[in-house]
C-alpha cells in the first residue's frame, strides 16, 4: 500500500485531527474531523468510511454531535507543531514519507462525514484559521472538502464568503452530470438540483475547486452523454479554480464498484477540458 492509499482518520490518541499524505494536496494535509460518529447525508458507493462502517450505521448518523472545541484547538496546535519541527515524521507509517512530501500543504475539513453538518462548523473554522495564521506559513491553505449539500444555508454561506481571507479553498463535490448517475453514486436524499444550484450560487461570489470522483459501476464507466452533461454544468459555474477529476484509490464498500483505469480517466479529462476550457487535474487509482 502506497502512502497516498494509506488514509487513516485516527492518529495516536488524537480525536479530531489526523495527518494524511494527500495526492491532491501534493504533500502533508492535516485533516479536521467534525464527524467522529461518521455523520453524513451521503452514502457514496466509493466511500472509504462506508467500507469501514455499515451503510445502516452511516445513514442513522444524520446529525453531527457537538465536539470539544478546546480539544480540537489543542490537538491541532500539537499536530501542526510536530509537523513544523519534524517530529511527526519519526512516528509509525510517516517515517517512510519521502522528504519532498513532508511539507504541510493544507489543513482540511474532511474526516468521517460532511463537515458542514456540524452545528459548530463556524466556530471550528475560526479555530483552524487562527492556528493557521499563528503557526503556519502563508502558503498553507485552509480547505473545506464538501459534498456541497449545505452551501445554501445562510450560516454556512456566511462562513464560506470569508474563506479566501485565510488562503482558503472550497473543494466542492460534483460526481455526475445527470440525476440518474448522481442518485446511484451518492445514495442521498439531497437532490441533484440542490447540488447544482448550490455550486452555481457559490461560484458567483467565491472561487471553488470542483472535485469529481468517477468510478465504474458494474464494470461500466460513465458514458459520453454523462460526461457532456457534466461539462455543461461546469460551464454554468463562474469562478472555478480548477477541476479535480480522479478515481477511487482506497477500499470501497461495494464489490460492484471499481476504479477507472488510467486511459479511461485520461479520456474523460481530455473531453471535459475540450468542452469547458477549464484546468483539469487528474489523479489515478495508483
Amino acid at each position: 500500500m502506497s502512502i497516498v492509499q494509506h488514509h487513516p482518520r485516527r492518529f495516536s490518541d488524537l480525536i479530531h485531527v489526523y495527518p494524511v499524505i494527500s495526492r491532491r494536496s501534493g504533500g502533508l494535509s492535516i485533516g479536521v474531523n467534525l464527524s467522529p460518529t461518521a455523520a453524513c447525508n451521503f452514502a457514496c458507493v466509493y466511500c472509504q468510511v462506508l467500507a469501514e462502517n455499515s451503510a445502516e450505521n452511516r445513514r442513522i448518523a444524520v446529525g453531527s454531535p457537538r465536539i470539544a472545541l478546546d480539544q480540537l484547538n489543542d490537538e491541532l496546535r500539537f499536530l501542526v507543531g510536530s509537523a513544523n519541527n519534524g517530529s511527526l515524521f519519526l512516528q509509525s507509517w510517516l517515517a517512510s514519507v519521502p522528504p519532498e512530501k513532508r511539507v504541510l500543504r493544507d489543513i482540511a475539513f474532511s474526516g468521517d462525514g460532511e463537515p458542514t453538518l456540524s452545528p459548530q462548523f463556524a466556530d471550528a473554522v475560526n479555530i483552524v484559521a487562527d492556528v493557521r495564521r499563528e503557526l503556519c506559513g502563508q502558503a498553507v491553505k485552509l480547505v473545506l472538502i464538501t459534498n456541497a449539500s449545505a452551501l445554501h444555508i445562510p450560516r454556512i454561506s456566511a462562513v464560506l464568503e470569508k474563506f479566501p481571507q485565510d488562503n482558503g479553498e472550497i473543494w466542492a463535490k460534483l460526481d455526475a452530470g445527470t440525476p440518474a448517475l448522481f442518485n446511484k453514486v451518492s445514495r442521498s436524499s439531497v437532490s441533484f438540483e440542490t447540488i447544482r444550484n448550490n455550486l452555481v450560487c457559490l461560484t458567483r461570489t467565491v472561487p471553488a475547486v470542483i472535485q469529481t470522483c468517477f468510478v465504474a459501476l458494474h464494470g461500466q464507466a460513465p458514458d459520453t452523454d454523462e460526461i457532456c452533461r457534466y461539462a455543461d454544468i461546469l460551464n454554468e459555474l463562474t469562478h472555478v479554480v480548477h477541476v479535480q477529476i480522479y478515481t477511487a484509490a482506497r477500499n470501497m464498500p461495494e464489490k460492484w464498484v471499481s476504479p477507472l483505469n488510467d486511459e479511461q480517466l485520461d479520456a474523460i479529462a481530455e473531453s471535459v477540458r475540450q468542452q469547458t476550457g477549464r484546468e483539469i487535474r487528474t489523479y489515478y487509482s495508483r
